[in-house]
This record gives structure tokens, sequence and C-alpha cells, in this order.
């Protein structure tokens, strides 16, 4: 059928119209292939995404093979390897390295979108296809990636398989550069140099000059007294030597002059030493902050359910501890290093950033982002946090300072606003007048006596699924059931109070049925509602 088709477009158009049609057509089948562009993409990912999963299996196996490679080859200097060897090297090893740089290229752009725009240009001013045009351009995109140090790199790696002609020996060493590619480290080193890029010249220009200068005046001094030097060359490469303060001892000076010189170049050359120790030193200082941003991202991309704490206070703290404890995902993030410095430290996940940015927001996984809790110690600040994020619809929590800021916070989008002063003068409250209950309550609450208040979810198809609350047996699983919240109220039961448009059934009647997404609200030992909670899971599989 397809056959038929091209041989039919050949025969009702010239050669060169045949071709144009042929390949426009291509190109569009090609842009509205989900799989074609689906591989692509998983392709692209593979050689240059580093969040993307399979990349560190790819990276891994690749340094693995280069070593195994280079050792071959070096190997094979001297000795004679097995044949076994020698083809798993040439077919394999190479083959792999030669399939890598074609897929490089290949991902680098799509050839297909040159050709839909270059036909889309020339629909619409009303000329012909430039064939000639789209075939430069093409080859213009693909060079410019074939001329880029890696993929240099890559091609000359190939060329030591090739065994017919040894002097391609010499290229293992680009062999040993791809590990450039796979080594993260070595990838951060390279960044942090080249972003010092310009001191670096400035001192490589400045030790360069002083080089030359040392080698001519200790050549002019030396010359004629100092058989180790009888040329210029010897005259730099001690200078060199000197200002390095290597100092091998194979060429020493012997007149005062010479001998004054050298003091001279192991002075300024301690300088050009601290100089960029200083340089490389700030860069990486410079770098730690990103590369702590980085592994949050990373991390943050691996997680689901996400709490986001904005502003890491007194409170924030506590709340982190219960967060660590039931294993709950969260990033802190705040404003001030000080205070994100004292949440790493306690080994929370922590960044310096702005919540209010969106651009900041979207590193770190918003899709994943269950609640937001907004705990700074400034109710102004925490206003302006909560207005920008209510963009996320997600439930967000709020610490309110001033009891007259609740109102404002629950207008401008928090779901639930807390006020620490209330809450203390309630706990005083409750101590004065019922000190007993008191300790119950900051047992539980603190898990003092590993009693614990938690929510059971009633999984569909579970063992709490359409069962009446009086078929469920609590001692025997030595629990205390405070209430159940339902999606709707029922007709059992008129004395409910609402919490977020659901009903509350405190002290449950027992023939209240359980429906799918329910919660129970439950008492007991921790080990006791872990255990429930783990039935409820299994018997809804």
């Amino acid at each position: 059928m397809i056959l038929n088709k091209i041989f039919n477009t050949f025969k009702s158009h010239s050669p060169k119209k045949a071709i144009i049609k042929l390949l426009i057509a291509f190109a569009f089948y090609l842009d509205a292939n989900p799989t074609y562009n689906k591989i692509k993409r998983f392709f692209w990912r593979l050689m240059n995404d580093d969040s993307f999963i399979y990349k560190k299996f790819f990276d891994s196996f690749m340094l693995i093979l280069v070593l195994i490679s280079v050792g071959i080859l070096l190997y094979d200097i001297k000795h004679q390897i097995h044949p076994l060897l020698e083809d798993f090297d040439y077919y394999f090893i190479t083959g792999v390295f030669l399939i890598e740089y074609l897929i490089r290229v290949w991902v680098y752009n799509d050839i297909h979108k040159i050709i839909i725009q270059e036909y889309e240009e020339a629909t619409f001013l009303g000329r012909e296809f430039d064939l000639k045009k789209v075939i430069k351009e093409i080859i213009a995109k693909k060079w410019e990636y074939i001329k880029t140090p890696f993929a240099i790199i890559d091609l000359l790696a190939i060329l030591p398989g090739y065994r017919p002609l040894r002097i391609f020996r010499i290229f293992v060493i680009f062999r040993l550069f791809k590990l450039i590619r796979y080594v993260r480290s070595i990838n951060t080193f390279i960044e942090v140099l080249a972003n010092k890029k310009f001191e670096l010249i400035i001192l490589l220009l400045a030790v360069t000059f002083v080089t030359f200068i040392g080698g001519a005046v200790i050549y002019v001094f030396e010359a004629h007294a100092n058989p180790k030097i009888t040329s210029l060359f010897d005259a730099i490469y001690w200078s060199l030597i000197t200002i390095s303060t290597v100092g091998y001892g194979d060429i020493t000076p012997v007149t005062p002059e010479g001998r004054i010189l050298t003091m001279i170049l192991i002075i300024v050359g301690i300088g050009f030493i601290s100089f960029a120790t200083s340089i490389i030193a700030t860069a990486f200082a410079e770098k730690l902050e990103q590369l702590k941003a980085e592994r949050v991202v990373r991390e943050a991309k691996s997680m689901e359910n996400i709490y986001l704490i904005c502003g890491y206070s007194n409170e924030a703290e506590i709340l982190c501890e219960r967060f660590k404890k039931e294993n709950q995902d969260f990033i802190v993030v705040d404003i001030n290093e000080e205070r994100v410095n004292k949440a790493i430290n306690k080994g929370y996940i922590a960044m310096k950033g702005d919540v209010t940015d969106r651009e900041f927001l979207k590193k770190l996984n918003i899709d994943n982002i269950s609640k937001i809790f907004v705990l700074t110690n400034d109710d102004i600040a925490n206003a302006f946090m909560i207005l920008s994020l209510r963009f996320l619809q997600k439930d967000i929590i709020a610490l309110a300072n001033n009891e007259k800021n609740v109102s404002k916070f629950q207008r401008a989008g928090a779901k639930f606003v807390v006020v620490p002063t209330i809450v203390t003068a309630l706990l005083i409250y409750e101590y004065i007048g019922h000190p007993i209950t008191f300790e119950v309550i900051d047992a539980i609450l603190t898990e003092r006596k590993n009693a614990v208040i938690d929510e059971v979810i009633v999984i569909e198809n579970s063992i709490l699924d359409g069962k009446l609350v009086g078929e469920i047996d609590f001692d025997k699983y030595k629990l205390l059931l405070f209430g159940v919240l339902k999606n709707k109220s029922s007709d059992l039961l008129n004395e409910t109070f609402k919490i977020n448009d659901k009903h509350f059934y405190f002290n449950p009647p027992f023939d209240l049925r359980l429906e799918a997404g329910d919660i129970l609200v439950v008492m007991g030992y921790s080990v006791s509602v872990n255990y429930f909670k783990y039935l409820v899971e299994r018997s809804s599989i």
C-alpha cells in the first residue's frame, strides 16, 4: 500500500518534487506520531537529563565499559590479549560507543521540524519549497553538535577500537575523557572552574609573563656560568619550576644574581598559589549553595504527598519532629540561611528560597505537594505567602501570632489558622481546672506513654467498608473509637458538627454504616493503631 503511494507520487511528479512531497509528508508523520516522540524524548532524557532515573543506570554502565575498554587497550600494548576480549572490545564496547554517538547526534535537534518550518514559510509566502536551504540547515544544526568538545571526544574514543591502524591507539586517552560525561563530580569541578574563567585566565597570563621574564633574566645571568642552562628553554623551564615551588633541584643558580632572582620568584610563586587557591575556594563556596538546592530538588522529585513547611519557626521545628517520626515527607523552605542550616543540621530536607516566587516553586515538584504550612512568626509575611500560594489549590495551614488576623488569613486562602497564644491559654486552663485530664492529653500529644490519637481511612473493599460500627470489635484490636468523619450526614444521629463540609460523629451509634472514604478517629498504643491500619490496607487488596 505504502509502496504504491510512493510509486504514484513519483509517477505524477518530477523526481525533485516527488522527493520534497515525500519529505514533507514524512516530517508531518513524525511530528504527529506519539510513539516516535515518546521514544526520542526517552533517549534525550537518557543522554541529558540528570534527574531521569534511567540515566543513572546508563551512566554507571558506560562508566564500567570505559574502564574495561581502557584496561584492555593498555594491556594490549605489551601483552597478547585473548581473542574473546579482543572481540568484546571491538564489537561490543566500540559498538556501544558508536551507537551512543549516533543517538546523541539524533536527539540533538529535530530534523522534521526544520522541514515543517520551511514548508509553512513557503506556503505562507507563496514560494517554492527550498530543498537546498533545508539540507544546509540540517547539516549546520548537526555540525553545531558534532564540533562540540564532548562530541569530538566521543568520536575520537571510537577510533582505538579499529585495530588494523595501530596509530589510533593513541586516542585511548579520549576514552578516559569520556568519564567526564558520566561522573557528576568531575562535571561539577569543570563547571566551577568555568565560572571563574576570567580570573583564571588573568592568573594564567600573569604566571606566563613572570615565567618568561624570570627565564630571560636567569638566562642573562647564568648562561655563561651555569653548565645546566644551555638554552632559553632551560631557563624558562627553571623559572616555571621555581614559581610553582616544586623545585626539582636539577637546575640551580650559581651566581648571586641568580640566587636573588630565585628568592624573588619563590615569593611571587607563593602569592600566585594563594591567589589560585582563593579563586577556587570562592568558586566552590558559591557552588555549594547551588548544589544543596539541586539536591533538595532531586529529592523532592522522588517524593509523593509532600508537606511544604514555609518558615522554620519554633512551632515548625516541633512539627518537623512529629513528621519525621511518622515518616511523612516534607520540605522546609525559609529565606533565612541560619534557620535553613538549623533545619539541615536536624537532618531535615531544607533549602533557602522564597515560596512567593513561582519559578522557585516549580523546581519543588509542586504537583506532589498535598499540604502547605505557613509558620513564620511574622503575620505580614504569612499573609503574603498565603496569598501567593493559594493558586496551588492545596490545604494551607497557617500560624497567626495575633488573633485579629485569623479572619484575614482565612479570607486570603488559609484553610486552618492556629493561634499559639489561644492554644497555650486553653492548655493552662485545662491544667488548672483538670490536671489529670491535662496529663493524659499531654501524654498522648507527646507520645510519652506510647499512646496516640490517629486517623484510619476506610478503604474500598476493606474489612471496614460497608460494616456497621457495632460489627467492629475495637476491643480486639485494643483501640478506642472517638468518632467517625463522614462525607454526608446520617439520619441516625443529629448531634454532629461539620469539619470541612464533612460531618463528624462523636461516639457514633452502633448502627452507623461505614463507607469508603470515611475517617475513623481512634486512640490506642501506636503498635495497635499501626497494626489496625495494616490490616485495613491488606484486606483491600
